[in-house]
Parts: C-alpha cells; sequence; structure tokens
C-alpha cells in the first residue's frame, strides 16, 4: 500500500451495543474519525480524508474493501 488508509467499518455504536452504525476508521493511527448512523455519510467522510492524503503525498493509495466488520 502506498500509504495509510482511511476506511469505514460497520460496527456498534460505543456504549450502545443494540446500534448498529458505520465508523470512519484511519489505519495510520489506529483511531477512530466518527461514528455515523448512514453510510453515506461515513463514505463520504472516509473519501474526503483519502483524496486529502492523495493530494498532499502525490500517491494514490490502494483503497480497502468497503464495510470491513468488527466486533
Amino acid at each position: 500500500m502506498a500509504e495509510p488508509f482511511v476506511e469505514i467499518r460497520k460496527t456498534h455504536r460505543p456504549g450502545d451495543a443494540a446500534h448498529i452504525c458505520y465508523e470512519v476508521y484511519d489505519g495510520d493511527t489506529g483511531g477512530s474519525l466518527g461514528y455515523f448512523d448512514k453510510e453515506s455519510d461515513a463514505q463520504h467522510r472516509a473519501d474526503s480524508m483519502n483524496g486529502m492524503v492523495e493530494r498532499e503525498t502525490g500517491k494514490r493509495l490502494d483503497r480497502p474493501t468497503q464495510n470491513a466488520e468488527v466486533e
């Protein structure tokens, strides 16, 4: 992979195991960039962050498979 990536993971909202949401996850830092109820909102955030990295580094990112499942 050219650079670290930001991906979307389908997960449970912290503190509420009954609430399914989409986490935008930073593969570089190993941290969350936020939780979203709508997959489209999470995708927009991930695309924005990945695009910023590509512009700053001049390198194309190898994109991960969308919707990685986490527990």
